[in-house]
Order: C-alpha cells, then sequence, then structure tokens
C-alpha cells in the first residue's frame, strides 16, 4: 500500500493568491494532464502531473486548500500531485486522528 505524505513545500500564508505562484498556472502546462484516464498511481499519467506539482513553489498550499473545501464524495484529479485516492486516504487518515484513540467500551455509529 502507498503512504501518503503531506507536501513539505508551499507557502501557506498567501490565503487564495497562491494559485498565482502555481506551476500549473504558468501557461505552459495543459491543464488536462491533471485529470488522466489511467488512473495508476505510477503510470505515465499521473507521473507526469506528479512531476509538475514536485516543483511547485505553492504545493502544500494547494493541498490545504482543496483538501479544505473538496468534497470527499467528489475527489477527481491530481491535486498537489496527490490522486484521488491518496487525498481520500489522507482525509481519513487526518479525521481518525483528530478524533483520537477508540475509548473502551465506546459502540461505533
Amino acid at each position: 500500500m502507498n503512504t501518503t505524505t503531506i507536501p513539505t513545500t508551499g507557502t501557506t500564508d498567501l490565503g487564495r493568491d497562491w494559485r498565482r505562484h502555481a506551476a500549473c498556472a504558468s501557461g505552459s502546462v495543459d491543464p488536462e494532464i491533471f485529470y488522466p484516464l489511467d488512473l495508476d498511481p505510477t503510470g505515465p499519467s499521473v507521473t507526469a502531473a506528479r512531476r509538475v506539482c514536485a516543483g511547485c513553489p505553492v504545493q502544500l498550499a494547494c493541498l490545504l486548500d482543496v483538501m479544505a473545501g473538496e468534497d470527499p464524495a467528489r475527489r477527481w484529479g491530481i491535486t498537489a500531485g496527490l490522486t484521488a485516492d491518496e487525498r481520500t486516504h489522507l482525509y481519513v487518515t487526518r479525521r481518525a486522528v483528530a478524533a483520537g484513540p477508540a475509548r473502551p467500551g465506546a459502540v461505533a455509529a
């Protein structure tokens, strides 16, 4: 299983203005690259999108922005170098950590 890590690059104090600094906003990157039909995490389509994100100076801001507003049931594409499945895994993991350890005798709803 892949381990999803949070990108450590990016400036988070730009507000929504981070988009101006995104590698994908340069005009030389086709936006379709972030919506590949082949979703194999190691496949060439996903790898090409990840390459753009890997060098992005606002990768972390991008991820934080999408995670704050993305509908978990409607994830699609590559964002901040993560596939929809990887963002779902990150979302679930972060929710579990925020909820804390299960209490003995607790019943799941």
